[in-house]
């Protein structure tokens, strides 16, 4: 019954006719927007619409949360789900919470928290930038969100690292295994993924440069993450680098972004 009621209530916001300001926000906070086929399109404005209206969106640090905001994050989450076979909408998702900036957080033992990006600390405080709550709300600083998708060669996306988190933790653990129901592929999950984070581990401990951000080496929770936005910002030279990892990553998604973004689009400055 819920769902009834629920896919109603959708139809009707889709039957709206959308602000024009929309589509300006997309072009300028998004950077694949401006790659994607007539049809993807449509599915972003799509995802973009449901979001808008269905999430509960509220502000951080006394911000209040605009339309751009609302559409900017919802655009840039929508490049995920791009290749599923039918609309996801993140239904395990209430709300939203944007900061304007970093903000302070003090983590507590034994809560299921799956952080994002941070920079410092400062007594006992963590300066973040994003995290996702087992069941909970995403959170994230706007100021960052604005950077990244007005960016293309930052090789960097919070929204998308931290939906990426989301993802993670929809079987009840976050642990850098998604949902997947296949077992062959489920295998293969594990190993190739187990192996990449032992190598970024040992180059992180090195100190030694690599495509994927050293916070990979965190947890393999953050190395699904790290992983997921080097798919989505920079997938040429992950294809090339990473080519396993960049295989599995295609099928979990169900697309290639190599076949939309051009080669020149991120990694000409690589």
């Amino acid at each position: 019954m819920f769902s009834f009621f629920r896919n109603r209530r959708r139809r009707k916001w889709l039957a709206k006719r959308e602000p024009n300001e929309w589509g300006n926000w997309l072009r300028q906070n998004v950077w694949q927007y401006e790659y994607l086929a007539a049809e993807q399109v449509r599915r972003v404005h799509q995802f973009v619409c449901i979001l808008f209206h269905e999430k509960s969106w509220s502000g951080g640090g006394e911000l209040v949360v605009t339309d751009e905001m609302r559409v900017t994050i919802a655009g840039q989450a929508a490049i995920l789900t791009l290749g599923f076979g039918k609309p996801y909408y993140f239904d395990r998702l209430l709300s939203i919470i944007v900061y304007p900036n970093a903000y302070q957080g003090r983590p507590e033992p034994n809560m299921e928290l799956l952080l994002g990006q941070h920079n410092d600390s400062l007594f006992g405080f963590d300066i973040r930038l994003g995290e996702a709550w087992q069941g909970g709300p995403i959170i994230l600083s706007w100021n960052a969100v604005l950077e990244d998708g007005r960016s293309q060669h930052r090789k960097r996306s919070l929204v998308v690292h931290e939906f990426a988190h989301h993802m993670d933790g929809l079987d009840g653990q976050t642990d850098g295994s998604p949902p997947i129901t296949d077992y062959e592929f489920e295998k293969r999950w594990y190993r190739i993924t187990n192996q990449e984070f032992e190598q970024l581990t040992e180059m992180a401990r090195r100190g030694r440069p690599s495509l994927l951000d050293h916070y990979g080496a965190e947890n393999h929770a953050e190395f699904f993450a790290v992983a997921t936005e080097c798919f989505f910002t920079c997938p040429h030279a992950l294809s090339k680098e990473h080519a396993d990892l960049f295989a599995i990553l295609e099928r979990l998604f169900g697309q290639n972004p190599c076949k939309w973004i051009p080669p020149v689009a991120k990694e000409k400055n690589s």
